[in-house]
């Protein structure tokens, strides 16, 4: 799972929630929205309400590591993919940098959750709006080819040929010299342009809260999946 609640379903999709539940005796129509939009502020401020901590038995503290987490995951499992980065060589100053530049965009994430209604055998469809964030979407598509291609141009790996002649260590180090510079080509690339957040129209998503066999509500991975697509676009 990924983050205590929310933390199960990045790590496990990239985002079910063993600690994102709540019991049946717990979940009426108000607490479906308490507990929906706990989820989301978990993820993204990191700062959910008194009232989804008590209903959820959190600390602050808690959901300010479940947060931390989540920014991991969305630098390990999307932000690295989209563009090229490879983790194995990436510094630890920079990838603070990273964490501390997705922070920046998370906080643009705009969601509302506007109503939740009771079902048919306990279940709760709960109606959440979201404005989402099309920063790395937008940053892909205006330049990020073109970015790649200069990059290549100016720096290079070696060859197969190459390689023949160097020892494990010397292409390691060439590996870590090509995709250290290209960790940061792109980290200066994106904070360029964190002035400029990009979102698009409202859309929005309606979720099913139903129990699982031991009677216990859950937000399933799909469900948040598609919410954090939405929130968060590339």
């Amino acid at each position: 799972m990924k983050k205590r609640l929310l933390a199960i379903v990045l790590c496990l999709c990239l985002l079910a929630c063993a600690g994102c539940s709540t019991t049946k005796a717990q979940m009426n129509q108000y607490n479906a929205v308490l507990f929906v939009e706990g989820v989301l502020d978990e993820t993204y401020t990191g700062a959910p309400s008194k009232g989804y901590l008590q209903l959820m038995d959190l600390t602050a503290e808690d959901a300010g590591k479940t947060y931390q987490k989540n920014l991991s995951a969305e630098l390990s499992q999307r932000l690295a993919v989209r563009f090229e980065l490879d983790e194995t060589f990436l510094k630890n100053d920079l990838r603070a940098d990273y964490l501390e530049l997705l922070e920046a965009v998370y906080a643009k994430a705009s969601y509302t959750v506007v109503q939740a209604a009771s079902l048919d055998h306990g279940r709760y469809c709960v109606e959440v709006s979201v404005t989402p964030v099309t920063f790395f979407q937008a940053a892909y598509a205006d330049g990020y080819a073109k970015l790649r291609a200069d990059f290549e141009k100016a720096h290079s790996l070696p060859d197969e040929e190459a390689r023949q002649d160097m020892t494990d260590a010397q292409i390691r180090e060439a590996e870590e010299n090509f995709e250290t510079k290209w960790d940061q080509e792109v980290y200066d690339y994106l904070y360029a342009r964190l002035d400029a957040i990009t979102t698009g129209p409202a859309v929005t998503k309606l979720f099913i809260l139903n129990t699982d066999r031991t009677g216990v509500y859950t937000l399933s991975p799909n469900d948040f999946q598609d919410i954090d697509d939405l929130i968060l676009q590339y």
